[in-house]
């Protein structure tokens, strides 16, 4: 083997880490840098969670849990460095460049298409921007050019046994991200089409066994998974229960087809309040299964009954995916571009260039039959797969590096055209080609809007408010409200900031003003309440904690403060004497926090001075097991105890 051939791979993977890191140390003085926000704050909680609480601690997974967990690991070595968690993504993006020229180099046989794609993966902008967010693509997309990787190593192979690799791989991207299972028939058919092609010695017996290596491989990733949903939840889920709400998401009256809307409500959801909505709509208790097919039915039944705006609809999602623009549901990838000194330049090799070479270069892999059958099916079945639920940029990602291996394609052969004097018939189509690909994917023909700059700020205002800088939090939340004077939780979020400082009237007056633009937003009526529980007007804290926990049902801040002011009162009434109306309001806390010790003891004194003795014993007792150093709950009990052993 020539021996820059040999190297290739690792120049390659050491550019993009180079790259990469350039890239980190400038995104280190921003603020978002050590506070994430929307889906990477969820991945760097669970992270810490997982630490904190130990493995396996979680209930049936909404999501796929192997990134977390990766991140876990990484904080685990690194005393929970951002930095560092970022540094293993670095090393994750080189290893995308490498794979994406060894898989250009060895589908085509050519050199010139690995180099050309290797190097368009070490400096394509939106591989490197994800390589430095904490999110799961910089996970997922090595893996799953890994399992196409060692499938074209092994798609030949004599020995079955090898179809466990790109299997093992496969799955281990699907606990990352499921819709990477949506490849499986893939895998799956085209050894059997070579196989009845080709005709071989045995070809069937081979067939099987390849298969049922491949398909354990596949599985043995996933299985603890499972075993982890059934065990910990009694319900039968293979990944996470995502995939119902994100395909609901995506095909509903109001979707439209870019962004996580759920209607009414638009991005303000989670999962206690989809469940809720199941539970309400159905009359009965479901399974986290069960509220994941729920929404699959509803989003199924919207484009059933719906065909013309279910065609409109995907039609736009099919633009969307092939647009140049990028289209985020965390970040605004246009407002956060100046974050450093690189991106610019880096975004210079963007979608709007590979976008056309790649769709190009797959027609001429089709039609020259350049690359094999079963990677010219990638592209088209993923791109479904994203469409089924809803295109952003960072689902569109994994096909990034295939499209540059189609890029590199397209480039050698008109080179090759260019050279070799091939007929001018086969050079006019492939420009007519690209003169067609290259509008259509650069005209933004549905008028997508990417840039939205009140929620920019406001983004930008979240990350200086948990950095703890009040003022630059609030210049960001002015500039959002200049933007948007009616975009949600700006002024909630203002109001915290006055708050913090101590300005509890500014505090009032922007809860208020938030509760004007969106009367249910419950976390406005939450703070309202606190402002009052703290002044001691605990019957007013009371209803709007009432108000708060009557919108979010599973809104825990509310939750315990709700209790926190029925005990409140109950002290109050107990100090007055009046004993039966203090042991309905502790009873009242108890029904929304079941754990406090010092509630079940109030309670208790309330039931021994109502002669309830038995109960005040039941609850004394659970007091103890709850505290068993609550010295005056053990004399309590002592003294009830010998109060019933004198007078049996």
């Amino acid at each position: 083997m020539n021996i820059n051939r040999r190297w290739d791979p690792w120049l390659i993977g050491a550019a993009a880490f180079l790259i990469r890191l350039i890239y980190i140390l400038q995104l280190k003085e921003t603020p978002f840098f050590e506070f994430p926000i929307v889906d990477a704050e969820f991945h760097d909680a669970w992270a810490r969670a997982i630490l904190e609480q130990g493995p396996g601690s979680e209930e049936v997974f909404f999501r796929a849990p192997l990134y977390p967990y990766f991140l876990a690991m990484i904080y685990a070595l690194s005393n929970g460095s951002f930095f560092m968690a970022r540094v293993a993504q670095c090393l994750l993006g080189a290893l995308t460049a490498a794979l994406t020229y060894l898989l250009g180099r060895d589908l085509t046989g050519k050199r010139s298409v690995g180099l050309i794609s290797g190097i368009g993966a070490v400096f394509y902008g939106m591989l490197v921007y994800y390589d430095g967010e904490l999110l799961v693509e910089t996970l997922f997309v090595p893996l799953l050019l890994g399992s196409f990787y060692a499938f074209q190593r092994v798609h030949t192979s004599q020995k079955p046994i090898l179809f466990s690799i790109p299997g093992m791989l496969l799955g281990l991207a699907a606990i990352t991200r499921p819709s990477a299972l949506i490849l499986l028939p893939i895998f799956v058919l085209y050894p059997l089409y070579k196989g009845i092609k080709d005709k071989g010695d045995r070809w069937l017996f081979r067939y099987i066994a390849a298969l049922f290596a491949f398909i354990i491989g596949v599985f043995l990733p996933i299985l603890p998974v499972t075993h982890h949903n059934v065990y910990r939840g009694g319900d039968f889920v293979l990944i996470g229960t995502s995939g119902g709400i994100n395909f609901y998401l995506g095909n509903n009256p109001e979707a439209d087809g870019l962004h996580s809307f759920f209607p009414e409500t638009g991005a303000n959801w989670d999962v206690p309040y989809i469940t809720t909505k199941a539970y309400q709509a159905t009359g009965q208790a479901l399974k986290p299964s069960q509220v994941s097919s729920y929404y699959y039915e509803l989003g199924r039944d919207y484009l059933l009954s719906n065909p013309i705006q279910a065609i409109k609809l995907w039609g736009k999602k099919l633009f969307a995916f092939w647009t140049r623009l990028e289209i985020s549901n965390n970040r605004d990838l246009y407002f956060f571009v100046t974050e450093t000194r690189l991106m610019p330049f880096l975004r210079l090799v963007g979608f709007w260039l590979i976008g056309p070479l790649g769709l190009v270069g797959w027609w001429i892999a089709w039609r020259k039959r350049i690359t094999p059958a079963w990677f010219n099916w990638i592209l088209p079945l993923y791109m479904v797969g994203v469409m089924a639920f809803f295109v952003t940029s960072r689902f569109r990602l994994p096909m990034a590096p295939v499209l540059l291996i189609y890029s590199g394609i397209t480039l050698t052969y008109l080179a090759s055209f260019s050279r070799d004097n091939w007929k001018r018939r086969d050079g006019l189509i492939i420009i007519v080609a690209l003169a067609l690909a290259f509008p259509f994917v650069n005209l933004n023909l549905f008028d997508f809007q990417v840039s939205h700059l009140a929620h920019s700020h406001y983004s930008l205002g979240n990350a200086y408010l948990k950095q703890g800088d009040n003022v630059n939090a609030r210049k960001a939340y002015r500039f959002a409200l200049e933007a948007d004077p009616n975009y949600p939780l700006v002024h909630l979020n203002l109001g915290v900031a006055a708050y913090r400082e101590g300005d509890r009237m500014v505090a009032e007056q922007e809860y208020r003003l938030e509760i004007a633009i969106n009367p249910d937003e419950a976390m406005a009526w939450n703070n309202l309440g606190v402002l009052y529980f703290e002044e001691g007007d605990y019957i007013t804290a009371k209803d709007y904690f009432e108000r708060a926990q009557s919108l979010q049902p599973y809104f825990q801040d509310a939750r315990v403060n709700l209790a926190e002011c029925y005990f409140q009162l109950g002290l109050k009434k107990a100090a007055d004497g009046e004993t039966n109306d203090a042991a309905e309001l502790f009873a009242s806390a108890l029904n929304l926090i079941d754990d406090n010790a010092l509630y079940h003891y109030n309670y208790a004194l309330a039931m021994g001075r109502s002669g309830y003795l038995d109960r005040a014993i039941q609850h004394l007792q659970r007091v103890l097991q709850l505290s068993p150093n609550f010295a005056e709950a053990e004399n309590l009990l002592l003294q009830i105890q010998n109060m019933e052993s004198a007078h049996p």
